[in-house]
């Protein structure tokens, strides 16, 4: 008898133990926006100096190889306060998997997850104002024979729809990683007229893309992260018009853009629980469209239209840590840089350049972690950035030219999901939890007011204002 209990006891100790999540990893957007995190990318919120967490998967193939066996979703929500949930749906969404073969190879995949600027081509959703559509319409108007929309706007298309495989290797000290993105939307569209000619359009966008990094360990806790991405972005638009028409024949747009990111990070151990983190951020992004056909008997369009931006940040910090509780945070040096260069063309053209840069020195990033028990961490982080930022509109041409510029400093906060704009407030607290049960983890922003008015299960008011905010679940199966 006395054995069984034994037994039993044993049996319950080691379920007990599983339960309360050894095997599991905890991590993800909802854990960088809650621990300080500020916009690096699209649908991208990272403190630059936590170093370890499966977010960075996204911006670096290598860490594949330390969530072997691993699923992972970022189910999305509202924002830091989550008083609505418009940050759901797809480009908020998006979701992956890994698979372990030995200790060496990791595949895996990424869903739904869009890190391009091809949407800046092309507006989807029906919204009128994206790249090609702007310069298609600033063509047309100067064709006064043509009469009508295109039938190929490309505000008809959806979203796109991107995939990426990823794959790593460990071999000893490196680990190498490289990912394959694609992604594609289509439309066509018929419109026929009362003669009996039919305007048909054959739109289209998409984006391929390739990204590499590197995990080196150097040697006694010292470590380098570096990465590298390379995307060509394009949206056309071919519209052909009717024998009735005025102008017979096809007129073919379209907009290509062209990307580039490299990034690098630098562990360095100063002692059992610090290490030293700096770290530095280039990305570059230009598009142009152009017009590629011209119906007969038409002029080319000499209208043009450029578009380029440069982002690059620069930031030294570090990590604090013992059994249960984590620290990371440092100052940080960012610019963003965005220039369009717009001409309708002709004899009395005026040219415009818009050049729209922002400044943010010193940059705060500082999260905290503490596990309250096995299965129960606690986050809080703060951010803020000392920002300035200058618009300059510079009109040239016909007779004279003239420029406006402005400058205004203000912070930069209200991190959400999307991104982070001014706020009335310099700075902003976030808080956080973290939930983890054998191999299962949830991690979860939590709303401040939650703190002051209750659960809103229970007590959240007439407002909709939920617990939650954006919340990561995973899964580690190995």
């Amino acid at each position: 008898m006395l054995k069984r209990l034994t037994a039993l006891a044993v049996v319950l100790a080691v379920v007990g133990t599983g339960l309360y999540g050894q095997g599991a990893k905890p991590g993800g957007i909802a854990r960088m926006i809650s621990m300080g995190g500020a916009q690096v990318g699209k649908n991208l919120v990272y403190n630059p100096f936590i170093w370890s967490d499966p977010s960075w998967m996204l911006t670096n193939p290598a860490y594949a190889s330390m969530y072997q066996d691993y699923a992972w979703t970022n189910v999305a929500g509202g924002t830091v306060n989550n008083i609505t949930t418009a940050n759901n749906g797809y480009g908020n969404q998006f979701s992956g998997i890994n698979f372990g073969f030995g200790k060496e190879w990791t595949f895996g995949a990424v869903l739904s997850y869009d890190p391009s600027a091809t949407n800046l081509l092309y507006q989807p959703n029906g919204i009128n104002n994206g790249m090609l559509n702007t310069f298609i319409n600033q063509v047309f108007p100067t064709r006064n024979d043509d009469v009508g929309n295109p039938a190929g706007s490309t505000s008809n298309m959806g979203p796109i729809e991107v995939f990426q495989a990823l794959g790593s290797y460990h071999m000893g000290t490196f680990d190498l990683g490289l990912a394959v993105l694609y992604g594609w939307t289509s439309a066509d569209n018929k419109a026929t007229t009362t003669a009996g000619g039919t305007t048909e359009g054959d739109i289209g966008a998409h984006v391929f893309g390739l990204t590499g990094g590197i995990l080196f360990d150097l040697g006694g806790g010292n470590m380098l992260d570096g990465s590298v991405a390379f995307r060509t972005d394009k949206a056309t638009d071919k519209i052909i018009f009717p024998s009735q028409s005025a102008t017979p024949g096809t007129s073919e747009f379209d907009a290509s853009g062209t990307e580039f990111q490299l990034a690098a990070r630098l562990k360095m151990k100063a002692s059992n629980k610090v290490n030293f983190i700096p770290y530095a951020g280039f990305a570059t992004v230009s598009a142009e469209p152009k017009e590629n056909s011209v119906p007969t008997g038409r002029t080319a369009t000499t209208a043009s239209e450029k578009f380029s931006t440069t982002n690059f940040a620069l930031g030294v910090g570090g990590e604090y840590h013992t059994a249960g509780y984590y620290l990371a945070g440092g100052l940080s040096y960012a610019m963003v840089e965005a220039k369009v260069e717009t001409s309708p063309g002709g004899a009395n053209a005026v040219t415009q350049t818009q050049t729209i840069s922002t400044t943010g020195f010193p940059v705060f990033n500082l999260g905290s972690e503490w596990w309250f028990t096995d299965w129960l961490a606690g986050r809080m982080g703060y951010y803020r950035a000392f920002a300035n930022t200058n618009n300059k509109t510079e009109n040239a041409g016909f007779v004279t030219g003239t420029t406006n510029e402005t400058d205004l400093f203000g912070g930069s906060s209200a991190v959400a999901i999307g991104g982070y704009g001014n706020g009335a407030d310099p700075s902003l607290v976030t808080l956080g939890l973290g939930l983890k049960f054998s191999g299962f983890a949830l991690d979860a922003t939590v709303s401040e007011e939650a703190l002051r008015r209750g659960l809103g299960i229970i007590g959240g008011g007439t407002d909709n204002l939920n617990t939650f905010g954006y919340v990561t679940i995973s899964y580690n199966f190995e």
